[in-house]
């Protein structure tokens, strides 16, 4: 194309010739090696590229004037002006650490669409629920506590003990026998977890492992084992741990609870109620403890049970010392073998100490724990031996405690 064509076009477009730059291939490729260093030119040229790219520029990118097309002259265009080259993208202020990929970079790119990818699989964040008024509290009434109920009509004695072995259990149901047998009716009541007051009886039918205080909404009435002796009986029962623990948390929960279900009985004027407990403190001597005229201590004269008298003696206080309706405390000494010495001595110190709370010195009788072998009690194992006469004896005191109990009232 010759330059009279050139100026022909512009002439016909209304531009001017003067205006008409010329750009080369060679041009064009410098052009792009400085913008895209790592697509042209090679490793060298990207090399030199990136280097341009740091170095800073000492002036200022200056925004060209822009001028009003000039009219058309007839002089001859200049065809071989340089032509300006495009300025390179600045420098970024800061080189990004080798750590962090560029955003622009290929492991950049990756980044970004792994995120992207991220994004679409995990579900929407659900919009948070606004809160709903606080429904208010429901204003708890104060119950009033329960009050005692009414059991004058019956006597309670509940049978304690220090520490355990100490034959609580077997004397226990022997008092409740010879109760009997001197014309007391006779509930005898095991709140002890061994279960082993209706062994010292024999019942008049089976007994079933569904039977026991442990089941503890069951009604008394028919829990309770007629035996032959004459004496009701309610065992403890058979139950695992965990109702062992469910049963002693309802006792906490409700002291008052063994003196409802006595009452709930409505059992006839002067029976007698004779509740076995296990040695030491615990909720259940706490509810015997609530309902008892007389706290049988059972011990033996030996050291380790006489040591063991005064913290007994502090339970019984705690939960007694406030009641009119208890009589007091009475003790036996349990077992005793006149051929020692230390035996007989023990015997002496606590009689000296205890005075006519002395009840009952048991003589070891090789005929009450051979009446235990046939489920039966000393009274109608052998009723004429030693240790039947010591516990009559025994009986017999513990009955003129509910008279002077009877007379204070």
């Amino acid at each position: 194309m010759s330059a009279s064509d050139i100026a022909g076009l512009f002439k016909k477009f209304g531009g001017s010739p003067a205006q008409y730059q010329e750009i080369t291939q060679a041009e064009t490729e410098k052009a792009s090696q400085k913008r895209w260093p790592s697509m042209f030119g090679g490793k060298k040229a990207a090399a030199e590229a990136e280097a341009h790219a740091e170095e800073p520029d000492e002036q200022p990118e200056v925004e060209p004037e822009v001028t009003p097309p000039a009219a058309p002259v007839a002089e001859k265009p200049v065809l071989d002006a340089p032509v300006a080259a495009p300025e390179p993208l600045p420098a970024p202020s800061k080189k990004p650490s080798s750590k962090t990929p560029d955003a622009w970079s290929s492991a950049g790119l990756q980044s970004l669409l792994a995120k992207l990818a991220n994004e679409a699989k995990a579900p929407a964040t659900p919009e948070p629920e606004q809160p709903s008024e606080p429904e208010p509290e429901p204003i708890a009434v104060a119950q009033p506590p329960r009050s005692k109920p009414e059991l004058s009509d019956i006597k309670v004695v509940a049978v304690v003990s220090g520490k355990g072995g100490v034959g609580k259990s077997t004397m226990a149901a022997n008092i409740a026998a010879a109760l009997h047998k001197v014309g007391r009716p006779v509930l005898a009541i095991d709140l002890d977890p061994q279960n082993a007051l209706h062994h010292h009886f024999q019942p008049e039918g089976e007994v079933s492992e569904e039977q026991g205080v442990v089941r503890f909404e069951q009604d008394w009435r028919e829990q309770a084992v007629p035996t032959k002796d004459g004496v009701f009986v309610l065992p403890y029962g058979l139950g695992d741990e965990a109702q062992r623990r469910i049963f002693e948390a309802q006792l906490a929960d409700d002291p008052l609870w063994l003196a409802y279900r006595l009452s709930d009985l409505e059992l006839s004027e002067g029976a007698v109620v004779v509740i076995d407990t296990p040695p030491g403190p615990s909720v259940y001597l706490q509810q015997a403890l609530a309902v008892a005229n007389v706290a049988l201590v059972v011990s033996l004269a030996d050291a380790a049970s006489y040591t063991a008298l005064p913290m007994i003696d502090r339970l019984i206080a705690s939960y007694t010392d406030e009641r009119d309706d208890f009589a007091g405390t009475a003790y036996v000494v349990n077992q005793i073998d006149p051929s020692r010495q230390l035996n007989k001595d023990i015997t002496h110190v606590m009689h000296g100490l205890l005075g006519d709370r002395l009840i009952g010195r048991i003589t070891r009788d090789q005929s009450i724990s051979e009446a235990l072998a046939y489920n039966r009690n000393v009274m109608d194992y052998d009723p004429h031996g030693r240790g039947c006469r010591d516990i009559l004896d025994c009986t017999m005191a513990l009955v003129g405690y509910f008279a002077s109990d009877d007379e204070g009232a």
